[in-house]
């Protein structure tokens, strides 16, 4: 019986392919079957079982990770992909890449290069800038990342799985600048129910103002120049400064700002309203800030406000002249649309002459100003953010400057 259970059991694992392993006992001479995987023709065991899970999660992370980390396109396959795609317009690329002294540095995409050897370079291509491809950081389009070393980002050939294409950004730039081209073109089909454009008046400067839109300076160069010469100011003027002290305001470097717009706000709902405006024409003022170019703002020499407010002038750009009368526009149409509370234009007047405040005095700073060269170079500011900040003065009569939103710009 035994012989005949043994032999039908032999015959079902030739039926099913499964082989057997004969195994020696110490106790049992006789040879048993024990049947074999088979896949692997190996002893089954629950040690091996656990064994070969291990090893198939191990290469399920690896194979999860070379997914993850696929091969990215290179700086060198951009700069070929630009030169060869006649949609891409070269003066909209922008270059980010690393200067071995100053840093990380932006350049467009003309202002380089790329057939000149680096070791080769000598004194006759000081106008052009000639780098290892190895330093170049990012690229970008309109103001748009389109390739990024550090975060992956490379939306020209989707080398890292990004579901942006070259094509989205190229058409919302279009978009965006036919967008802006119909809004300055359209003289007819005037729709009668809008607002006219908002100009300040006389009586706008008459008002005490509480709020203020500004562009915050972050440039430390600028703000180490600043604190110097204001030091300067203080040890070769102690009369001055130490005579009338208690009358003296001076500005917190911390807070140095560029003013554009002055407010009156009384109300919570007023500050919040008007905060929702800044936000609703974001988009418009980052683009009118950035293209084709960021706006850069340098700022040289000295002057006064009726000989008792002392700043640092700005040099006349027209584009930042451009962007105060848009966000004055912005803003009250914004009211007339969204029947937002009245926000108060006080402390403006039509004139703007933009600067960076050093003092204040009830005195008159005739003589510094006379004594004092006018072609001092302080430095440069990008303007990156607009901020709305609360004005008020802290006891050690500094001007103090409270920032409730920024608008991030950058």
């Amino acid at each position: 019986m035994i012989l005949l259970i043994y032999s039908r059991l032999l015959k079902w694992f030739d039926e099913n392919n499964i082989q057997t392993l004969t195994v020696n006992t110490n106790n049992i001479h006789n040879n048993t079957s024990v049947p074999r995987s088979p896949i692997n023709s190996k002893l089954f065991s629950p040690m091996a079982s656990i064994n070969n899970h291990n090893k198939l999660l191990h290469t399920d992370e690896h194979n999860h990770d070379e997914i993850k980390k696929c091969s990215m396109k290179t700086a060198d396959d951009v700069i070929t992909f630009i030169e060869w795609d006649s949609r891409l317009e070269k003066r909209f690329i922008r270059i980010g890449y690393i200067d071995h002294f100053l840093g990380l540095q932006e350049r467009s995409f003309n202002d380089f290069d790329f057939k000149i050897d680096p070791s080769t370079i000598n004194d006759q291509h000081t106008n052009t800038i000639v780098i290892s491809k190895h330093r170049i950081q990012y690229f970008k389009y309109a103001n748009e990342i389109i390739w990024d070393k550090k975060s992956r980002i490379d939306s020209l050939f989707g080398s890292t799985g990004s579901q942006q294409t070259i094509d989205d950004i190229i058409k919302r730039h279009e978009n965006l600048v036919e967008t802006k081209n119909s809004q300055d073109e359209k003289i007819t089909d005037i729709d009668h129910n809008l607002p006219t454009k908002r100009y300040l008046t006389l009586t706008d400067g008459l008002y005490k103002p509480n709020y203020l839109i500004s562009i915050p300076i972050n440039d430390s160069s600028l703000i180490s120049h600043y604190i110097a010469y204001r030091e300067h100011l203080l040890s070769t003027y102690p009369s001055i400064f130490s005579s009338s002290s208690s009358h003296i305001l001076s500005i917190d470097p911390h807070h140095l700002h560029l003013t554009l717009l002055t407010l009156h706000l009384k109300t919570t709902l007023q500050i919040e309203q008007c905060i929702l405006a800044l936000k609703r024409i974001q988009e418009e003022i980052h683009y009118h800030c950035s293209y084709p170019e960021r706006i850069c703002l340098e700022f040289n020499g000295i002057d006064t406000f009726h000989s008792k407010i002392l700043f640092i002038k700005c040099q006349q750009n027209n584009r930042l002249d451009n962007l105060r009368t848009l966000i004055i526009e912005r803003l009250y149409e914004q009211q007339q649309k969204q029947k937002i509370d009245d926000i108060f234009f006080a402390g403006n007047y039509q004139e703007f002459i933009p600067h960076i405040t050093i003092f204040k005095n009830k005195r008159k700073f005739s003589s510094i100003y006379q004594n004092e060269m006018n072609n001092i170079y302080f430095g440069k500011q990008f303007v990156n953010a607009l901020q709305l900040s609360s004005i008020g003065t802290s006891e050690n009569e500094q001007q103090m400057y409270h920032c409730i939103f920024k608008l991030d710009l950058s």
